[in-house]
C-alpha cells in the first residue's frame, strides 16, 4: 500500500534532530507519511543510509555532496526560530565513497542534494567567486555521472545570486550531459525560477519540488498553476522552511500536508487529489 503523503526531501539525518530523530520518524510513519532523508556531504549521507536500513519501508536515503560543502565557510540558518551558525569544511568529492553507499542499500533512491549555489559565495571577492563556481560545476558533473552509473535520479539544489544565473548554468550542464541522465532524471528541489526556466526543466524530464515557502508567499502561485500536477512532488526541507501555521518552528515531514493543501488551493484541487498524484509521482521518480 502506498502512503498517504510522500516527503521527497527532508533532513532527519541532520543535527537539528540528533536528540529526537527516532521519535519524530516514528510519529511520521504513524501518520502515513514516507520520506527521503537527503545527504549533504559524506557524514550526513552515511547517516541517511544507516537510518533507512533500520526501517522495512517508508524511510529512504539520498546521498551526495551539496555545493556549500565544496569550500570552507561559516553559515547561519534559522532553526526553531533561533539563528544557528555552522561551519562547512571543503570536501573533495569521492565517487568511490558515494558509490559504495549506493551499493550498500537498495534504500538509497537518489543522488542528492547536488547542484549549484552561487548565493552563499556572494561574500567573497570576484576572483574567488569564479573559482568556486567552476569547482561547483565540476563536482556537479561528476555527480551526474555517478547517478547515471548507478541508474539513480538526481535531487538538484540550485540557488542563484542574481538573474537566475545558477539556473542557466545548471541547465547548460544538464543539456551538455543529457546522455548521462536516467529516463526519469529527478527533482529540482525548492524550485524558485521563472516560467521560461521551468519549461526547460520540463523538457529535460525533471519534476519540481515545492515546500512550505508556497504557504507564506504568493510568489510561487504562477509556477504551481502552470506546472502539470503529474510533474509536482511535495517536500519539507525540514528542519527549515516550516509552512504556515508552523512558521518559526522546526519543520517536520508531517507538515508536508500543509504543502499539499496549498498546492490544491492554487490548482483548484482537493487535498486527496494532490496527495494521491504526488505520491504516484514520487514512486515514478524513485522507481
Amino acid at each position: 500500500m502506498p502512503p498517504k503523503l510522500f516527503d521527497t526531501h527532508t533532513h532527519f539525518n541532520f543535527n537539528a534532530f540528533r536528540d529526537d530523530s527516532e521519535e519524530i520518524m516514528k510519529k511520521t510513519l504513524e501518520n502515513d507519511v514516507w520520506f527521503v532523508n537527503v545527504g549533504a556531504e559524506n557524514r550526513t549521507s552515511k547517516r541517511a543510509v544507516e537510518i533507512a536500513q533500520k526501517y522495512p519501508e517508508g524511510v529512504y536515503a539520498a546521498v551526495g555532496l551539496h555545493p556549500i560543502h565544496t569550500y570552507d565557510d561559516k553559515l547561519e540558518e534559522t532553526v526553531n526560530g533561533e539563528k544557528v551558525e555552522f561551519i562547512t569544511k571543503a570536501e573533495d568529492f569521492d565517487p568511490q565513497f558515494y558509490g559504495n553507499l549506493i551499493k550498500s542499500s537498495d534504500k538509497v533512491l537518489a543522488v542528492g542534494e547536488v547542484g549549484l549555489d552561487y548565493f552563499h559565495i556572494r561574500k567573497f571577492d570576484p576572483i574567488l567567486q569564479e573559482k568556486l563556481r567552476q569547482k561547483q560545476k565540476g563536482i556537479f558533473v561528476s555527480q551526474i555521472k555517478l547517478a547515471f552509473e548507478y541508474k539513480k535520479p538526481l535531487i538538484l539544489h540550485c540557488r542563484p545570486l542574481k538573474d537566475y544565473d545558477a539556473y542557466h548554468d545548471m541547465l547548460d550542464i544538464l543539456r551538455e550531459n543529457k546522455n548521462q541522465l536516467v529516463k526519469v532524471p529527478g527533482i529540482i528541489h525548492c524550485f524558485s525560477a521563472n516560467l521560461e526556466i521551468m519549461r526547460e526543466f520540463l523538457k529535460l524530464g525533471f519534476y519540481f519540488g515545492f515546500n512550505g515557502i508556497i504557504t507564506f508567499t504568493d510568489a510561487y502561485e504562477e509556477l504551481v498553476k502552470n506546472i502539470p500536477l503529474d510533474r509536482i512532488v511535495l517536500e519539507t526541507d525540514s528542519p527549515w522552511l516550516a509552512p504556515v501555521p508552523y512558521r518559526g518552528k522546526r519543520n517536520e515531514s508531517i507538515y508536508v500536508k500543509e504543502v499539499a493543501r496549498k498546492v490544491g488551493e492554487i490548482k483548484g484541487l482537493s487535498f486527496e487529489e494532490v496527495a494521491e498524484a504526488t505520491v504516484e509521482n514520487a514512486r515514478k521518480i524513485f522507481n
